[in-house]
């Protein structure tokens, strides 16, 4: 017959966000006690009285260990009440952080629960986004143009590529950008998609002249085209005209505008129409 030292042990893990990160430090103490049997059962998104209170009589019945990160006070007490009815020892994970830190910073906690979850969900959003505008770059990605949330259309040196980053980082879209070039026309996948989502990009003849040369400098192989000024201002004109026959497309102009503009531009103008 087995000693009560190698019975199976039982602790719950509590909490009103997704319970991963209370789970993990509380896996990384375990490593310390060797090959004990220790079942844990983690518990996510506990918003009330009610769940604590069955959730408590429950480890009762396994005379477990109750671990929780609960950033509300109320919820903290309800549980640390409950186990105390029960003799069942806790753990507070937060709480006492929470406290520290109340007066370290001079500042109350939001106490709003599940925040680092939120937090977790917006930064994989915007790594999906950048990964879906790098595939969806330059008239990349046709195939699932659909998905996109936004499509900036212009000629080359109109900043597509930077502003299409930018709108996927720091905003989580999904962003597509697709080249005019002269006398060759855009692509049909272009105009199936919702057209109240493509946006024109445009600029001063001038500024697209210096900007193309700039880029031919750099270039061992190019069209000397590229950064001839007659060829730039056809090309500019070519790209007036797709934008004429659009008359659903909005156009930005970018001359002088820093990116951050230029995207909230592109998100007053499409975004809001979602």
């Amino acid at each position: 017959m087995k000693s009560s030292n190698h019975k199976t042990k039982y602790i719950w893990v509590i909490s009103d966000g997704s319970g991963s990160t209370a789970e993990r430090v509380l896996q990384a103490s375990l490593v310390q006690f060797g090959d004990k049997e220790v079942v844990v059962e983690r518990i996510p998104d506990v918003r009330t009285r009610e769940q604590i209170k069955e959730l408590v009589s429950q480890a009762a019945k396994k005379k477990g260990l109750v671990a929780y990160t609960l950033v509300t006070p109320e919820l903290r007490n309800e549980i640390a009440t409950r186990a105390n009815e029960y003799k069942l020892p806790t753990v507070d994970l937060l709480g006492p952080l929470l406290t520290t830190l109340t007066t370290f910073l001079a500042s109350s906690p939001e106490s709003k629960p599940g925040l680092l979850g939120e937090l977790n969900h917006h930064y994989f959003q915007r790594i999906d986004a950048v990964g879906f505008a790098v595939k969806h770059d330059d008239g990349r990605g046709l195939y699932d143009l659909r998905k996109a949330e936004v499509v900036i259309v212009g000629v080359s040196r109109t900043s597509k590529t930077p502003l299409c980053m930018y709108l996927a980082y720091a905003k989580g879209l999904l962003v597509a950008n697709i080249p005019l070039i002269l006398s060759i026309d855009p692509p049909p996948e272009l105009f199936e998609i919702d057209q109240k989502r493509v946006v024109g990009l445009t600029v001063n003849p001038d500024l697209l002249v210096s900007l193309r040369q700039t880029r031919l400098a750099r270039l061992v192989h190019a069209d000397i085209n590229y950064g001839d000024a007659e060829y730039v201002i056809e090309e500019l004109k070519y790209s007036h005209e797709i934008f004429r026959k659009n008359p659903e497309w909005p156009i930005i102009d970018i001359t002088g505008k820093a990116i951050e503009e230029m995207a909230n531009e592109v998100c007053s103008l499409t975004v809001s129409k979602f």
